[in-house]
């Protein structure tokens, strides 16, 4: 493991939208439609060959002891300006005694710490969400070699310089004045012209992704495979993702985001919290020994085992259906939001509880009449439907008949919601977002639309039928729409809240349902990115 065999990696993972089930999903007894997204977060993995030029001065520290051993890493995220951080990779050996470890592998630590110089060509600012990942993937593979080579320790380090970039498909941001259109039309990839912190999010779900991209391919470059590797161990790449996506968020949180990237599109029922509570801090003793155990479920105590259960074959999207999101461009505190439900939950258990049940209900009605519409579809021959193929001026009363049932269930879930939302003073679906779900479920093709996850001023999501022209429609519409009252509204009224938003151009995103999760991807498509 200590020389990867691979001369470069690269793995891609999707963004995700929770179509229901949002804050449902937060708790064991209940569920989440997570559909995945076409929309990916991709990151490339090579060595870092010409490591001590670029660094200087750092450079200096390569040359190190058998029982204090360094690499670096340097990443980019080239669609963004002022994005480059270099890290150097600390990984504490045990010492030798005679040719044989004076302590057990469990003893060896990991630290990843961001080089901030003021001299330096790299960002000082941090980026928590790869640092962390870099921290938990690179502890778990060190502490994995340990174990795989428990009879005789390896003295040196698991690790060579890296050389990591991270690259975003467009439909994760907000399209900014900045933004040029793609470099390369066999990439698509776009410079975004701004920093990170300038970039408007979508709310597709890209820390999520990206947390799962670069473990995953963390993972795969570090394979003993001598071959590349075609296929990622998706329990392993979960368990990790899950732990390194929490840490770096601050909390446990319910994790559909990292199953969605990990898996696609599931019914997700998530995990006990003990399981990542047990972890601990990162810098606590033991800390890699905890991390392999939980990575790789052999941790025997009964409450300490995954739990979480994700199924792929319970969500179906039937073909004569597609998923496509609007942008507001004006995205969710989303942490506040899922507080202020929670404590409405605890202090209104009853009526809470009857809410919940209900949208529990709803979800699941939900699954089972988009099984039903697939299953009928795929039960009617292709020529046949072709040979009964409604006048055009048919259609559209023949889909409203077909939809109807589907339509109104999504109804009833907006409806359970927005009670949620009044009762609990959260704008979860706010009046504006109301109105353009209204305005776009009233055109023709369009099924039903939600507030996807929590809800707020995130992207929405629309049910359509699987047709060009009705898409072209519903963005012909979106373009210049403003609310009944303009563009500047409040975010709800009375218990609502008071809040103020202003919600910009809306737009179509490019996004669509996709069912694949994680993936290995060629390198040549990155070509001039990396």
């Amino acid at each position: 493991m200590s020389a990867s065999k691979h001369p470069k990696i690269a793995v891609s993972a999707p963004g995700k939208v929770l179509f229901a089930g949002g804050f449902l999903v937060l708790d064991r007894l209940h569920t989440g439609l997570v559909f995945g997204l076409d929309a990916r977060i991709h990151v490339c993995v090579e060595r870092w060959e010409d490591c001590q030029q670029e660094l200087g001065k750092e450079g200096s520290g390569l040359a190190t002891s058998q029982s204090h051993s360094q690499s670096y890493v340097q990443v980019t995220s080239p669609q963004f300006r002022d994005a480059r951080w270099a890290y150097r990779v600390s990984e504490n050996i045990p010492r030798l005694n005679q040719g044989k470890s004076t302590e057990d592998g469990r003893h060896v630590s990991v630290d990843v710490s961001q080089i901030i110089e003021s001299n330096s060509p790299f960002t000082t600012t941090s980026n928590k969400f790869v640092e962390t990942t870099l921290r938990y993937a690179l502890t778990y593979l060190s502490h994995r070699r340990r174990a795989d080579t428990e009879s005789s320790p390896p003295s040196q380090s698991t690790f060579q310089n890296l050389k990591i970039a991270i690259l975003a498909d467009d439909d994760y941001y907000s399209q900014s004045a900045g933004s040029s259109q793609p470099q390369d039309s066999n990439t698509g990839f776009s410079d975004f012209g701004v920093t990170l912190s300038q970039a408007h999010k979508t709310g597709l779900g890209s820390s999520a992704a990206l947390v799962t991209a670069l473990a995953g391919a963390l993972l795969a470059f570090h394979s003993s495979n001598t071959s590349t590797p075609t296929a990622l161990d998706l329990t392993r790449l979960h368990n990790l993702a899950q732990a390194a996506h929490c840490a770096a968020q601050g909390k446990i949180g319910s994790g559909f985001d990292v199953a969605a990237a990990v898996y696609g599109s599931c019914l997700y029922r998530r995990f006990s919290p003990s399981i990542l509570e047990a972890l601990g801090e990162a810098s606590s003793a033991d800390f890699g020994e905890r991390l392999h155990l939980c990575v790789d479920d052999l941790n025997l105590e009964g409450n300490k085992t995954w739990d979480v259960q994700v199924k792929s074959g319970a969500v179906q999207v039937p073909s004569s259906l597609m998923l496509i999101m609007c942008d507001v461009d004006c995205g969710s505190e989303t942490p506040g939001m899922v507080r202020k439900v929670l404590k409405w939950r605890s202090d209104n258990p009853d009526e809470a509880g009857v809410l919940w049940t209900a949208l529990q209900l709803g979800q699941e009605d939900l699954c089972v009449e988009l099984a039903r519409i697939a299953e009928r579809e795929g039960l009617v021959d292709p020529e046949e439907a072709k040979a009964n193929a409604v006048a055009d001026a048919d259609v559209e009363q023949q889909f409203t008949r077909k939809f109807q049932p589907l339509a109104d269930i999504i109804s009833t879930i907006r409806s359970l919601v927005r009670e949620m939302s009044t009762k609990s003073a959260v704008p979860i679906e706010p009046p504006v977002i109301t109105e353009l779900l209204d305005f776009c479920t009233s055109l023709p093709g369009v099924v039903g639309g939600v507030a996807p996850g929590a809800g707020g001023y995130d992207a929405v999501a629309l049910l359509v039928r699987n047709d060009p022209d009705v898409v072209k429609r519903v963005q012909n519409k979106l373009e210049g729409w403003k609310t009944s009252s303009g563009q500047r509204t409040t975010s709800g009224s009375g218990n609502v809240g008071d809040d103020v938003a202003t919600i910009g151009r809306v737009r179509l995103l490019g996004v669509k349902q996709e069912k694949e999760g994680v993936r290995m991807e060629g390198t040549d498509r990155y070509h001039g990115w990396t």
